[in-house]
């Protein structure tokens, strides 16, 4: 029996109705029930039970020490663990339970879920595809006002309507439940119930508390008296509190109580707010059980074992709805107490949906603004959780409410700036400018000049993460001249590490390294660790891009081990990729791989715009390498998934590389990058175009072109000069123009930068200008200095293409011509290059050298590799 019945990790989570929803309440039910804990367990008992549910997985001690404070963070527990270490460690712990067996997981009430919540099973779908982990969530239509696009896009994704039941169906149900019921109160509640089972099984609860009905034992129900005439309300909400109104007004007032808590509750919250000893409302509950409108959670399993809950949602809703302000603001007051007592910030969002919640059905006047001022310490906590676990959304939210009830204008400006870095760091740039422009108003007004830097430092921050560096530049550097005076304020050194990486993304390089230089003197004596890190790969790639690779590529390494020192995820990740982009000029296989790591943990902490161009910049060193397969396979993955624009972008510009590589080259892949740039100036997405719009140019055989796209990328990005200039310089020895190979090789000379692979480059180029000239005997001797250093590096495809330079530009009958054709053919058989193929053959079967390359109109499939370098 053992080997046919599959075993099954089941976990069930809620989310409860408060306020703006508990941050990741379910998902803190499953690990939970997971780990046999229950909702009063102590930190002691939590630390100890989460351990050895851990004991019980194959980890590697290093995710363990990943994954175990991550839990604890979920639970409450304070572990200084990054907000952005958090999804990556929970889906991986998933992960390893699936090892086992298959995962379910079951969120139910979804429509009251906060917005980390849904988005962390949004973080399943996207990067647990391939895991048996089955995701069940359970909502009502209103989870699409939160999310209209709810599963759009996502594969292996089902959804299914519980459409209203026919009549014959709502019979069935009658028949099941009351065998015997009368035709005319059958044909009374079908009537009524307009498809809707709920009305139904609220009439036969009703029925039973009016002594009608009676169990019958076996989960049906018969009549004890005449059911030939029934008053029946016309509305499920009318039929619901009718049944209110019929309980005894004591018991009526239990139920209002137990509402305001929500759907369920504890025995203790109960008596606080209803101010009724705990041993006098056990009996008291029991019986309200028996009337069915509660239920008592008696799993084991369950973290609310021994709580009560509603037996229906719109019961405790209708309940709700029933009372007074007056009565809403006491209840509320009591119950927030009760929550405050806890000492727990997992309930912060509890503590202050009912803070806000008294507020606002307060009287204005004094003992409002009291409530006032008590709901916004309560926002500011949850926000504040809420970020720290990562719900940037809903920590957006939470200080937008807090800046609702605050009247000081210091505090204002301190919510506006907090609710413009979460707005920011989930992506809603708009509302984060809109937010961080009204702080610094605000703190100007106010008049601290520190506090007036450190909104600038937010504002200039949300703007380089959302591309727009120039005004990052224009709002920094008068604001420079204005605080340096207060230069070593720690705001003013952090604002002025945005300018300097503001510079950098627009190719200000020697800008960017000045400014740089004066954050790191004081930041390092400020002992500010962060500024120093990011502030490290600013100026490294800064050097890198001037040239001043072997300077920059050190700074880069100190900064990104000082940013893993520290835990710093997204500034590690950005080490990552400007490192891999530096590295490329050098040595694309080390690029490579640093590209891999750096991949395998963006995708390890389900940072999905870190991961794209982490991948952007691996397709480019594996094209030279020669492992296509590979890139093709990681772009047509990531493609697949829903990317920011810019991110987009840039991986089909590697559609575009490889579709010309091999002759399949897509126009509509072009012309939707070009929709995606729109009117944009932004350098690094114009780079992108020029590059992919090079590459279709020399798909297509028109090498003129195909130069002038690649000198447009020259002056758009410095990091990007010797590759593109090297790629342009191809095209013109295979065009046959000799003044235009030495005009390239000179602005790559007086570039100054060097590496293994751009040296090669250069070697490559002057034998093809020997060649040209006619010094045939020169270019053999430096083409034998070439393909030795390709190998050396390792790029197949570079040796490929000087094997077709040789048969293009030299007599194709000498040995060691064909002994490189013979090399290069089999490299791009290999690769499926099939343009080059027929370049390769076409040049070897002209006959004698004539010192002269064929004419671009002969061979229209002439194309050259693109790389380049993406940076952060």
């Amino acid at each position: 029996l053992d080997g046919l019945v599959e075993r099954i990790a089941w976990h069930r989570g809620r989310s409860p109705a408060y306020g703006e929803g508990i941050s990741f309440w379910a998902l803190g039910e499953m690990i939970r029930g997971r780990a046999g804990l229950a909702e009063t367990d102590d930190e002691r008992t939590t630390r100890t039970k989460i351990a050895e549910m851990l004991e019980g997985l194959e980890l590697e001690e290093t995710e363990r020490r990943w994954i175990e404070p991550a839990l604890l963070a979920l639970l409450g527990i304070e572990t200084g663990i990054g907000a952005e270490q958090l999804f990556g460690a929970w889906r991986t712990f998933f992960e390893r339970l699936a090892a086992t067996r298959t995962v379910v997981l079951v969120f139910e009430d979804l429509h009251w879920a906060d917005a980390g919540t849904l988005d962390f099973i949004d973080h399943l779908l996207e990067w647990s595809r391939s895991i048996p982990l089955y995701i069940v969530t359970l909502a009502r239509p209103e989870l699409m006002d939160k999310r209209s696009d709810w599963g759009a896009g996502r594969r292996n994704f089902t959804s299914l309507y519980l459409e209203p039941l026919t009549e014959a169906a709502m019979r069935a149900l009658l028949a099941g439940l009351v065998p015997g019921l009368p035709e005319v109160a059958v044909s009374a509640v079908v009537a009524r119930a307009e498809g809707i089972p709920l009305y139904a099984v609220e009439t036969v609860r009703m029925l039973v508390a009016e002594g009608r009905l009676e169990a019958a034992g076996d989960g049906t129900y018969t009549p004890t008296g005449d059911l030939s005439t029934l008053a029946i309300p016309e509305t499920l909400t009318a039929l619901i509190a009718a049944r209110l109104d019929a309980l005894d007004p004591a018991d009526r007032s239990l139920v209002l109580d137990a509402a305001v808590l929500g759907l369920s509750f504890t025995l203790p919250g109960l008596a606080v707010v209803s101010g009724i000893a705990a041993a006098e409302l056990e009996p008291r509950l029991r019986a309200l059980a028996r009337r069915e409108l509660f239920n008592q959670v008696t799993d084991p399993r369950s973290p609310e074992r021994g709580q009560y809950a509603f037996v229906q949602a719109l019961i405790r809703e209708v309940a709700y709805n029933t009372l007074a302000k007056k009565d809403r603001k006491t209840r509320h007051l009591a119950a927030a107490r009760f929550f405050e007592s806890l000492g727990t910030d997992e309930l912060a969002a509890g503590l202050a949906g009912h803070y806000l919640a008294a507020r606002e059905n307060a009287t204005e006047g004094p003992e409002a603004d009291a409530l006032a001022a008590q709901a916004r310490v309560a926002l500011k906590g949850a926000a504040e959780r809420a970020a720290a676990l990562g719900a940037h959304e809903q920590a957006m939210s939470f200080y937008e409410q807090a800046m609702t009830v605050t009247t000081d204008p210091a505090d204002l400006a301190e919510l506006l700036e907090r609710a413009g870095e979460s707005a920011s760091a989930a992506g809603r740039h708009d509302t984060a400018e809109r937010h961080l422009l009204a702080a610094i108003d605000a703190r100007r007004v106010g008049g601290e000049r520190s506090t007036v830097a450190r909104s600038l430092t937010a504002l200039g921050r949300a703007l380089n993460l959302g591309s727009r560096s120039a005004e990052v530049v224009s709002l920094l550097e008068p604001a420079a001249t204005e605080f340096a005076d207060i230069r070593d304020d720690p705001n003013v050194i952090s604002m002025m590490g945005q300018l300097a990486r503001g510079h950098f993304l627009l190719d200000h390089n020697e800008r960017a390294i000045e400014v740089a230089d004066g954050v790191l003197a004081r930041a390092e004596h400020a002992d500010l660790g962060i500024i120093v890190a990011d502030t490290l790969i600013t100026k490294g790639t800064a050097l890198g891009s001037l040239g001043r690779t072997i300077e920059g590529l050190g700074v880069l390494r100190a900064g990104k081990e000082l940013a893993e020192q520290l835990d710093l995820g997204e500034t590690m990740l950005r080490g990552y990729i400007n490192l891999s982009s530096v590295l490329a000029s050098r040595n694309p296989r080390e690029a490579l791989e640093i590209c891999r790591e750096g991949l395998r943990r963006a995708r390890q902490l389900g940072r999905r715009s870190p991961a794209a161009v982490m991948l952007a910049n691996a397709y480019e060193s594996a094209l030279r390498i020669g492992d296509w397969t590979w890139a093709e396979t990681e772009l047509d993955t990531s493609l697949a998934d829903q990317l920011d624009p810019e991110d987009r972008l840039w991986l089909l510009g590697g559609k575009v590389s490889i579709g010309a590589l091999r002759g399949s080259a897509d126009d509509t892949i072009l012309d939707e990058m070009r929709r995606l740039v729109g009117s944009s100036t932004e350098p690094s997405l114009q780079t992108a175009l020029a590059l992919a719009t090079g590459l279709a140019a020399l798909g297509a055989g028109r090498l003129g072109d195909a130069r002038e796209a690649w000198h447009r990328v020259t002056s758009l990005s410095a990091s990007n000069l010797p590759d593109a200039m090297a790629r342009a310089s191809r095209a013109a020895l295979w065009l046959g123009d000799s003044a235009g190979v030495a005009a390239d090789l000179a602005v790559i000379d007086a570039s100054g930068m060097h590496g293994a692979a751009i040296d090669a480059d250069r070697v490559t180029l002057r034998a093809g200008l020997a060649a040209l000239d006619g010094r045939s005997a020169e270019a053999l001797t430096t083409y034998r200095d070439a393909i030795r250093a390709w190998r050396d590096l390792d790029l197949a495809w570079d040796e490929a293409l000087t094997g077709i330079d040789m048969a293009t530009l030299l007599d194709p009958s000498q040995p060691e011509v064909q002994a490189a054709a013979a090399a290069s053919r089999e490299i791009l058989v290999r690769l499926g290059a099939a343009p080059f193929i027929e370049r390769l053959d076409a040049a070897m079967g002209r006959g004698s050298a004539t010192g002269r390359p064929s004419t671009e109109s002969s061979q229209p499939h002439a194309a050259a590799p693109a790389t380049a370098s993406h940076l952060v």
